[in-house]
């Protein structure tokens, strides 16, 4: 008698945590480079006496939509987006990990550096040192960095074939057990930088869906449990006589 209670709050649990999902996906709208998640969910069938098939939710965890997010024009220096499927290399001191983030700047070393200190490595692996603090720095679009008219790098911009092995680790850093490849389909831009891929509408609509159909699993429950409160009492009702 206690599946279909069973089986809602299942359905209910998995939609508390698709609302923080898109409630995180609000708060980071105007996060650079920030890709919204979605959850993933998997049915579980279980038949249930004198009642069509009902299955379960299963919370199988999120998916990151990969689309790219607008270019904003900031003309810094060290500002740098890509257009297209790559991603920028960089050294978080535990192994190369992948970011779209490029809000770059320059540490005490002349490194290029991203927001946390983490150096962006070139094509081979190493990090991008600018001398004389990047006065008269250009970087084209196939990411090589020139001073004046002499070349002083060229940033690793690379790809991945299959995005849905990509793990999100943090401040805006992925990793992948894939093997990069050089980026065949993809842009450096100057003086830009990648905004999030997350629609205010299409979130705040979602976040009033989830919330009216949490509401109507909530409705369900308190219907169900009355149910058997009642069957409970009369049933229970002949045996006061004895």
């Amino acid at each position: 008698m206690e599946n279909p209670i069973y089986i809602a709050l299942s359905r209910q649990t998995a939609l508390r945590r698709q609302m923080a999902v898109v409630a995180n996906n609000v708060a980071n709208m105007n996060t650079t480079a920030f890709k919204r998640e979605m959850m993933v969910y998997q049915a579980y069938s279980q038949k249930v006496p004198f009642t069509d098939k009902m299955d379960f939710v299963i919370d199988q965890g999120t998916a990151s939509d990969f689309n790219q997010g607008g270019l904003i024009v900031t003309h810094n220096t060290f500002d740098l987006a890509i257009n297209g499927p790559g991603y920028f290399q960089v050294d978080d001191g535990s192994g190369t990990k992948f970011t779209r983030n490029g809000t770059f700047t320059l540490d005490d070393r002349n490194r290029l550096v991203t927001q946390q200190g983490y150096p962006v490595l070139d094509t081979q692996g190493n990090p991008i040192v600018i001398p004389g603090g990047g006065t008269d720095l250009t970087i084209s679009q196939d990411g090589l960095v020139r001073l004046g008219a002499n070349a002083v790098g060229q940033i690793g911009v690379v790809e991945f074939g299959d995005m849905r092995s990509m793990r999100k680790v943090r401040d805006s850093l992925y990793t992948t057990e894939q093997t990069a490849n050089p980026a065949a389909n993809s842009k450096v831009m100057q003086g830009m930088v990648e905004g999030s891929n997350v629609s205010g509408v299409g979130e705040m609509t979602s976040l009033i869906e989830v919330q009216r159909a949490y509401e109507a699993v909530k409705s369900m429950i308190d219907s169900e449990d009355k149910r058997q409160q009642t069957i409970i009492q009369k049933l229970a009702r002949p045996m006061q006589g004895i």
